[in-house]
């Protein structure tokens, strides 16, 4: 039986947010985030394709 993955590792994975980037505070609010929610920030993340180096701090912030 395979393990669930958080919203954040889900999130990391996609190459959406690094855990660095962030405090615990924030990291604590992807609580409010729906699973759909997360699932529509990858495709967009797919869409989008991947930031440029070193940019990815600012890169899709507009939407998350």
């Amino acid at each position: 039986m395979a393990t669930e993955k958080s919203k954040l590792q889900r999130l990391e994975e996609a190459g959406i947010l690094e855990r660095r980037h962030f405090s615990d505070v924030e990291m604590k609010m992807l609580d409010n985030i729906t699973d759909e929610e997360i699932d529509v920030l990858i495709r967009l993340r797919k869409k989008m394709g991947a930031a440029p180096e070193g940019k990815e701090k600012i890169r899709p912030n507009i939407i998350v």
